[in-house]
């Protein structure tokens, strides 16, 4: 998904230049060095100051990070918000088998059924079967001869 930065980071007119660091912010569990637990946590942050279109896109936690590491603290809303950002957490992927037991035919507009795979992508595997879960014959019901082997 695209999305856009609609914040700006304030900094002081006569301040330091942002340069490459070992600072780091809060980071998602696979190691991307740029989260925020909502939009509103990035940032357009000038690298020089009295430069306009030298703009980077960062993190409120990275950013804060920095900017009391060299006491640029003119920023006083985007610290405290940066401060309160929630720390990352993993959002497990729908359990396929209770969507399954929670579905009702009546919760979904007339026609129903729909032709399934009526779609042109692909379907995606959000959760791994592991193999011990599945039985040694399968049997597949594919009227509609989508699956290839």
């Amino acid at each position: 998904k695209n999305r856009i930065i609609f914040r700006v980071w304030p900094r002081y007119p006569n301040g330091q230049a942002i340069k490459p660091s070992p600072l780091r912010g809060k980071e998602a569990g696979n190691g991307l060095d740029l989260w925020g637990a909502t939009l509103y946590d990035f940032y357009h942050v000038r690298r020089l100051p009295n430069v306009p279109n030298y703009i980077t896109n960062s993190t409120g936690s990275r950013l804060a990070k920095w900017m009391r590491q060299v006491g640029e603290l003119t920023a006083k809303d985007e610290l405290f918000w940066a401060d309160q950002e929630d720390d990352p957490k993993e959002i497990p992927v729908a359990d396929i088998g209770e969507l399954i037991k929670c579905y009702d035919t009546h919760h979904y507009p007339s026609p129903h059924p729909f032709i399934p795979c009526t779609h042109d992508g692909n379907p995606t595997l959000q959760q791994r079967i592991p193999l011990y879960l599945l039985p040694k014959k399968l049997h597949v019901h594919d009227p509609w001869n989508k699956l290839s082997i």
